[in-house]
């Protein structure tokens, strides 16, 4: 059953900020990109896995997202995954047995067999950066 269009905008404003408050944990990753039409920066919370000089996100809702036509038409984006701001390129669609390659065992089983995704999008590498955590407040504001 397809996501219902009236939800979208819910789903947009209220779930993915929250998701993105856990970007920089484990596999959560804050995938900035700039939109095709208008221009603006976006970020979007993603599992993404990296392997050397690539990263791999599984397509889980297949290849009509907003943010991976954003991603072709630009050939690029950035992404904080873990400590680090990446300056990822050459995106290219992968099949999923491709893709699972670059993660871990269990998520590739989860992705074939239980969501079903057929297709993984993988980038390269071209640029990191070290990004400090949050620091900690300790006074008034």
């Amino acid at each position: 059953m397809p996501f219902p269009r009236v939800l979208a905008p819910v789903h947009t404003r209220f779930i993915n900020k929250v998701a993105l408050l856990f970007a920089g944990f484990t596999s959560v990753a804050d995938l900035e990109h700039t939109g095709r039409r208008t221009g603006r920066t976006h970020h979007t919370p993603v599992r993404a896995y990296r392997s050397g000089d690539l990263v791999v996100i599984g397509l889980n809702f297949g290849r009509e997202s907003d943010w991976l036509k954003n991603i072709r038409a630009a050939q690029g984006c950035r992404m904080r995954l873990g400590n680090e701001l990446l300056e990822l390129a050459h995106p290219e669609l992968v099949p999923v047995r491709q893709g699972i390659r670059h993660m871990p065992r269990v998520v590739g089983l989860v992705l074939r067999y239980v969501i079903r995704t057929r297709d993984c999008l993988q980038l390269s590498v071209v640029g990191s950066v070290p990004v400090r955590p949050a620091a900690t407040r300790t006074g008034p504001p």
